[in-house]
């Protein structure tokens, strides 16, 4: 008897270790997609982000006003949110700072290239994330049901970002924006 609780202690101990040493899965791991119909045509929006740690690299793409934007990013994750620290891209309403890489040649005077500030949070819940300006209350447990863009295992290379962002992505995640 005492063996055989002495041997079921250690299968259980052994349990725990293994369980215990798998780290928590990161909110911001992951790539968002949600696609409408817009004129008769498809029209999609994505996020993809990284975390390592409490740092957050991103890029997403979104249609508004019939025009196509994109936007990088790099934040601070706080449990399921996350600050925007800094973003560039293609200026609409999510920024107004070329990314310097993207900057066209001919810019007017004005237009400014770099790094941007944002007022925005991203917020995970329910496998979607939601995009939120910084001074609103987000609560997960009062999230519309179908707001935000669901979670999916990956993009279609037609909807997802393309290979810069992708590389840039990549660079972020190891530190280097």
């Amino acid at each position: 008897m005492r063996l055989v609780t002495i041997v079921s202690l250690s299968i259980a101990a052994m349990g725990l270790s293994v369980s215990a040493s798998k780290p928590a899965p990161a909110p911001f791991e992951g790539t968002w997609l949600r696609c409408d119909t817009n004129a008769g045509y498809r029209v999609c929006g994505y996020a993809q982000t990284t975390q390592r740690g409490k740092r957050v690299c991103g890029v997403e793409g979104y249609v508004a006003t019939n025009s196509f934007y994109h936007t990088r990013f790099v934040g601070t994750a706080e449990g399921t949110s996350a600050r925007i620290d800094k973003i560039c891209g293609r200026p609409g309403s999510e920024t107004d700072t070329h990314c310097a890489d993207q900057a066209p040649r001919d810019l007017d005077p004005g237009e400014k290239v770099g790094w941007g500030t944002s007022r925005n949070k991203f917020h995970v819940c329910k496998d979607r994330i939601h995009s939120r300006p910084g001074d609103q209350v987000f609560d997960c447990a009062t999230a519309v049901r179908d707001a935000g863009m669901p979670k999916v295992r990956r993009l279609p290379k037609s909807d997802g970002p393309d290979e810069i962002e992708r590389a840039w992505l990549a660079s972020c995640t190891a530190g280097r924006e």
